[in-house]
């Protein structure tokens, strides 16, 4: 099998010094940063919210940060009031629960503040047919020359159920690209997901030169069925598209977590691939 090898992983910034006016030219730009507005928003603009359905409460916090000048100096606090879009399917009281519908960002938190989330999950038996979505936007911000952050002025936020799982454990891996044989451990994140020490299979340090690179990931089980997902290291959601995870099954009677992946990144592909982790 053809070892393919990343040229690099580190991107390499390269600084353009000017040497005329650059006391003034800095000046400026200091100044015109200084007197634009700070921006209030959402830490991103999509999240998923895991719970296994056992009937009891899990909490979470929704994040708002600041960015701007505000916020590398003291300016005192920046209340945030956010409201639910009219087109949320989530219901609250049936699906969640929201204590408080503001929070204030302070300099002593590096102007970052979380609203208390509630996902209630007594009387619902998943898997749904359709995972409930609560939007929140940004309704109004209360600070000194601060305004809503265009870009992240709403959250959508997808409410995934669970069935009881237990993923946990040392695992036995194998792909069918090179055949490999290895193994890794999965553990519970503490939001829902399982990281894998290995979640492409072990493609990314086995089956190319890469052998140091080690292309960790998360993955969310729902009651049988593992969710296509591209958080891994190396993954999309790292800038690179190896081994994005485009669906899968979990077997809790025999222990055996079986996934199918795709790569982007390296010359020939895109390239396809299964991997098999079997629990020792």
């Amino acid at each position: 099998m053809k070892n393919y090898r990343i040229l690099s992983l580190l991107l390499c910034f390269v600084a353009l010094t000017m040497t005329t006016s650059c006391l003034v030219d800095d000046e400026v730009e200091s100044d015109s940063y200084g007197d634009s507005p700070s921006l209030a928003g959402f830490t991103s603009a999509a999240r998923n919210l895991s719970a296994v359905a056992d009937g009891e409460d899990k909490q979470f916090g929704i994040d708002l940060s600041l960015v701007g000048p505000a916020s590398v100096g003291n300016v005192g606090s920046v209340d945030v009031v956010v409201s639910v879009d009219p087109s949320s399917t989530a219901i609250e009281g049936t699906h969640y629960s929201l204590t408080s519908m503001s929070t204030t960002l302070q300099a002593s938190n590096n102007y970052i503040g979380s609203l208390p989330l509630t996902v209630i999950t007594e009387g619902i038996t998943p898997p749904l047919a359709v995972s409930p979505v609560l939007k929140l936007n940004i309704e109004s911000v209360n600070g000194s020359n601060v305004i809503p952050n265009g870009l992240k002025d709403g959250i959508t936020l997808t409410f995934i159920y669970q069935c009881f799982a237990d993923l946990s454990g040392t695992y036995v891996v194998t792909n069918d690209f090179c055949g490999p044989t290895f193994t890794t451990t999965i553990a519970s994140d503490g939001q829902g997901g399982w990281l894998i020490g290995s979640a492409d299979g072990g493609f990314l340090h086995q089956c190319t030169s890469n052998t140091s690179l080690l292309n960790a990931g998360t993955i969310i089980e729902l009651c049988g069925e593992i969710l296509p997902s591209t958080n891994l290291e190396f993954g999309t959601d790292g800038g690179y598209g190896i081994g994005d995870i485009l669906g899968g099954t979990w077997n809790g009677e025999t222990g055996v977590l079986t996934m199918q992946h795709q790569d982007v990144f390296f010359n020939g592909g895109p390239f396809f691939w299964t991997s098999t982790y079997t629990r020792q």
